[in-house]
């Protein structure tokens, strides 16, 4: 395809890591997607995942959350192998709906388009943790508006695609129409390849360079009937939603309460026994319940200390000895085989290998 191509901005921050970007915030889906839009395009498992520290079979097996980070990675290297900054855009448009799981089917079971509007808004974090859905009525507009949640950065512009790509296809596909009088906003300068964008939207208004992503649709569209409507079907959708939300409160989510405690901490780390007191609950019963999550209280402090590691050694100037020591090595020897084994490299090949493992 002719025009402007897709180059990488180099966004890398020397500060650490914000905690969000390696919280569990993504649905292993919405990863499977972008890499099955790759493979469609005739790139094999091993150039589309290739320094990702990701596989096709560890996302179909897998229901445990991915970070913004791990499909940061993701991200960078579909938009790297075809050179499309629109990237995004093709997948949320090929999103769907019984993607988004219980939700999905609660959407489309919706009688109107208002109450489609307050199901994303209410139940979004059932699947997407990386921005805050929000709708508002003002002025004769509905906006669902989208809030960066973790920090996009440079996957600013594939993530506020994918989102607001596959809401236009869901609105459209529920009320089997063009959305009428539309702008669509978005939080980052235009782009080169904007004609791509007219392409695939449609007559949209676009802007750019605004405070947050946004759907801006005429307030009367609200009321308009979804053709796919079921009552019970709602019910039923909307009841497994809740049930889940309720899970995510709860204390159901053992391997999520492991991490975002891990990522609080900074080198000292609660041995498994320290874990499950400040859990509430005996060692026994915290080795259950993440065996019955397909982890292990080790495998999740791996997998902590392997992203920090990889962060701080590509993406900032700290020595590697007080990299050891926050990630609680205090012998940096040990450190550097530590590295080797996980990742067959040592802290300062990591360290000199570009954008390589994913930076």
């Amino acid at each position: 395809m002719g025009g402007p191509r897709y180059k990488p901005r180099d966004e890398s921050a020397d500060a650490a890591p914000g905690a969000g970007q390696l919280r569990p915030s993504l649905h292993p889906t919405y990863a499977r997607l972008l890499a099955a839009e790759l493979k469609r395009r005739g790139f094999s498992d091993d150039q589309i995942f290739e320094e990702t520290r990701l596989s096709w079979t560890q996302l179909l097996q897998e229901e445990r959350f991915v970070s913004f980070e791990q499909f940061r990675r993701l991200a960078r290297r579909g938009m790297d192998l075809t050179g499309e900054g629109w990237l995004g855009l093709d997948v949320g448009r090929s999103t769907q709906i019984s993607s988004h799981g219980p939700l999905g089917y609660a959407m489309v079971a919706s009688q109107n388009v208002g109450q489609v509007l307050d199901l994303v808004e209410r139940y979004s974090a059932l699947r997407l943790r990386i921005g805050d859905f929000g709708v508002e009525h003002e002025g004769g507009r509905v906006r669902l508006r989208v809030t960066d949640a973790v920090g996009w950065s440079d996957l600013s512009e594939y993530v506020s695609l994918h989102i607001v790509g596959a809401l236009c296809l869901l609105l459209e596909t529920v009320t089997g129409m063009r959305l009428p009088d539309t702008r669509i906003a978005f939080a980052y300068p235009k782009p080169a390849w904007v004609d791509e964008y007219g392409s695939r939207f449609g007559d949209v208004t676009l802007q750019f360079d605004a405070p947050v992503a946004m759907i801006d649709m005429p307030d009367v569209f609200a009321a308009t009937p979804c053709i796919t409507a079921d009552a019970a079907a709602l019910r039923q959708a909307v009841g497994l939603c809740d049930r889940a939300k309720e899970r995510r409160q709860g204390d159901e989510d053992a391997a999520q309460r492991v991490l975002d405690r891990l990522l609080d901490r900074q080198g000292d780390y609660p041995t498994l026994s320290e874990m499950a007191k400040d859990l509430y609950m005996s060692n026994r019963t915290l080795i259950r319940k993440l065996k019955a999550q397909g982890t292990s209280y080790q495998m999740l402090l791996d997998d902590v200390r392997q992203e920090l590691a990889v962060w701080y050694l590509r993406h900032s100037e700290m020595p590697v000895e007080a990299i050891a020591e926050r990630l609680g090595y205090r012998d940096t020897s040990n450190f550097s085989r530590t590295c080797k084994r996980w990742f067959g490299l040592t802290p300062r090949e990591i360290r000199g290998r570009g954008h390589g493992l994913g930076a």
